[in-house]
């Protein structure tokens, strides 16, 4: 996916489709998307899954941990936040992933990365 955005929009469309707005930016994939209103359900895998459910909050959080885990650049600025609470605010709160569950998941990721790096630290003798 060229982006979490791309990767989440891509959701809305058949599994057939998806390759198509995969290759897009994460604003070319928004405005693709216009035209596919979600359903009361996606397909991911095997599995069905309940728009705006708990389930589907897991594939984002699935693309936000490989973007973080994949992109240095994008992890050190998620780093960089500290312990500072993250919002995402946008003009109108989505009813598939709201602004705040959006951010839990960054700040669930923050943390597991923050503790990673400290264990990595600890293994490796650099805490002395």
């Amino acid at each position: 996916y060229a982006s979490v955005e791309s990767f989440w929009q891509s959701l809305r469309f058949p599994p057939a489709e998806r390759a198509r707005i995969a290759a897009f930016d994460g604003a070319r994939a928004k405005q693709e998307s216009d035209a596919m209103p979600y359903g009361s359900h996606i397909v991911y895998g095997d599995a069905e899954v309940p728009v705006g459910s708990h389930g589907h909050w897991q594939l984002m959080k699935r693309a936000c941990r490989a973007k973080f885990t994949q992109n240095a650049e994008a992890r050190a600025a998620l780093l960089a936040t500290g312990t500072r609470p993250l919002e995402h605010k946008v003009r109108h709160d989505s009813r598939t992933i709201p602004g705040v569950i959006m951010a839990d998941i960054w700040m669930a990721i923050r943390t597991t990365l923050r503790n990673r790096e400290a264990a990595n630290a600890n293994a490796s003798g650099d805490d002395a």
